[in-house]
């Protein structure tokens, strides 16, 4: 008989990157003819090893709209937030790059990979709410603001010349985040502006122009079900989230068999599926699950508890597929994971 275990929900706090101390006045409109081009500014492979969590706010008024007039941003949020899976890969180091050549302004290092927890440490983040950071001058008026690096990872100094794709340090979790992410803000004389249609925080949405983004395939992402995994009791998110192992074996003693995802950009009205598998192709468990809230980050779950004396032995399947919008009947986005069952 299949057991429903309850949805588990948490939502990665959204908040500033640009910390006081590296940001600069906004100022007027970047001229027509500029030329200025951006690479994304981490090694890592968009929708595989990284995502982006939060576009730039480009809603004129107190709303919050991404350039496609979707809800993947936050009031006044200036930049993009390229995440990683978890704090294992962080531990790993990821380098955050040079999205074009130019010229090292300013720096910071020395703020502790902590992030934000409370409303303490937001207040002893003041001013510094961009963690560790950079900002490259690369002329003609143009800049970029990189966020949350790794405390003593920064490897430049002011006035050192520097190439596209060099590295300046490795993602962290320093200033105001809740997730190993590097915030890219991209200005031009002062005015920020969004990499992906090269228009003016504030332009409004649904009018594309031209992206500043070298590679075409960086492109707009509604969604990512970038994590899933099996386990054999109610997973925990923040420690899934610490980056522990993930077991490609659990035993057939096992008290439940539990199939979990984690999502970026999840909508009020989505539908998740979720599809375990025996080895011998029955299927064990088939059941969706609504969303009933907007968010930047959740974490579902379902699963079977253990009927019989033992879990028979083998590889068993498990497939997340997510729908979109109300009444959805398209399963328009899936995540495939085993798990090997065997005895103790």
């Amino acid at each position: 008989m299949a057991w429903s275990l309850r949805l588990a929900t948490f939502i990665a706090g959204l908040f500033a990157s640009g910390g006081s101390a590296l940001s600069v006045e906004q100022a007027g409109p970047p001229s027509a003819n500029a030329t200025f081009t951006v690479d994304l500014p981490a090694r890592c492979q968009l929708r595989e090893t990284c995502w982006v969590v939060n576009y730039v706010d480009v809603d004129p008024g107190p709303g919050a709209r991404d350039f496609r007039c979707g809800p993947r941003t936050y009031h006044g949020h200036d930049g993009i937030d390229l995440a990683i899976r978890d704090r294992e890969v962080m531990a790993q180091g990821v380098p955050v790059l040079a999205v074009a050549p130019g010229t090292v302004r300013r720096v910071r290092d020395g703020v502790a990979d902590e992030g934000l927890t409370n409303a303490a440490s937001r207040e002893a983040l003041a001013g510094r709410e961009c963690g560790n950071g950079i900002v490259l001058d690369h002329g003609n008026g143009w800049e970029t603001q990189y966020c949350h690096l790794q405390q003593r990872s920064v490897q430049v100094a002011v006035g050192q010349q520097i190439e596209r794709g060099a590295p300046l340090g490795l993602i962290g979790l320093s200033g105001q985040t809740e997730f190993p992410h590097v915030h890219l803000t991209v200005r031009h004389d002062g005015a920020i502006i969004d990499p992906f249609t090269g228009r003016q925080q504030g332009a409004g949405c649904g009018e594309e122009t031209r992206a500043l983004w070298r590679d075409p395939g960086v492109t707009y992402e509604d969604v990512a079900l970038y994590h899933a995994g099996f386990a054999s009791a109610e997973p925990h998110p923040e420690t899934i989230r610490q980056g522990h192992a993930i077991p490609e074996k659990l035993s057939t003693e096992a008290p439940a068999l539990v199939l979990w995802v984690d999502l970026f950009g999840v909508q009020a009205e989505d539908r998740l599926r979720f599809r375990i598998m025996a080895p011998d192709g029955r299927l064990l468990l088939d059941q969706a699950l609504g969303i009933d809230r907007t968010q930047a980050r959740r974490f579902v779950f379902a699963g079977l508890r253990r009927q019989g004396r033992l879990w028979p032995s083998g590889l068993y399947h498990g497939e997340v597929e997510l729908g979109r919008g109300r009444g959805a009947t398209a399963w328009t986005r899936t995540r495939l994971v085993t798990v090997q069952m065997e005895p103790r």
